[in-house]
């Protein structure tokens, strides 16, 4: 099939895709809104409680769980790992075991390590159906998009969006049209660009000043309109 993009736009598009990727990442685990230094003086002021003798194991593994928390708002995702290695999970209960999974979840999407991501996030769902369900959704769909996993990506966003009439927020417009541009970048088809278009479109009627939404509209006006396809 004859390629539908010049050269130049299909240079621009990786590159695109890989500063919104790594800007993305960056928003969804906070790391740039945080006080390095309350963090830093609440982890070793939870370093020192640990040592206490006294501490119940569900005392220390909520601690464990809260010192973790602070070093994914860090960036510090290895550190992460290691110390919520530390829980003893056998002994967690399942709200408090749901958020050891997403934690873990969240330091592998810092990773880049998306298929271990999506693991942990099902585990976290699996012991715990409503605290952070939608955050949980949010970035299962982010990392199967990463994963290139495009079908399940749209699909897990409309069950996530249809479930209970949940609202259709910038998140939903943004990831589905983005998903549709991928795919037509991906398999160079015009179909998928006329449905990032339809979605960028929808979605800049709700939220007119969305940044993201219009220049996906205006990447995809750039492949159709040459080949008429509006």
């Amino acid at each position: 099939m004859k390629s539908i993009l010049p050269l130049t736009l299909i240079l621009a598009l990786v590159v695109a895709f890989e500063n919104c990727a790594s800007n993305q990442g960056n928003q969804k685990l906070g790391v740039s809104k945080i006080n390095t230094g309350s963090h830093l003086a609440q982890i070793e002021s939870i370093d020192a409680d640990l040592k206490s003798s006294t501490l119940s194991d569900e005392s220390r593994d909520k601690l464990v769980i809260r010192k973790g928390k602070l070093l994914l708002d860090l960036g510090k995702y290895d550190e992460t790992i290691s110390t919520l290695n530390q829980v003893n999970q056998a002994k967690s209960n399942p709200v408090q075991l749901s958020e050891w999974n997403l934690t873990m979840g969240k330091a592998y999407v810092g990773k880049n390590e998306y298929s271990k991501a999506i693991q942990f996030l099902n585990q976290s769902e699996r012991l715990d159906k409503n605290t952070n369900l939608m955050e949980r959704k949010k970035l299962v769909v982010q990392s199967l998009v990463a994963e290139r996993e495009y079908y399940p990506a749209l699909a897990t966003l409309t069950k996530t969006y249809t479930k209970g009439n949940q609202k259709k927020d910038e998140f939903y417009y943004e990831t589905a049209a983005k998903t549709y541009l991928k795919m037509g970048f991906e398999y160079k088809n015009t179909g998928f660009y006329q449905k990032g278009l339809q979605v960028a479109n929808l979605g800049l009627e709700e939220f007119p000043n969305n940044e993201t939404l219009k220049s996906i509209q205006k990447e995809c006006l750039e492949v159709l309109q040459p080949e008429g396809k509006l």
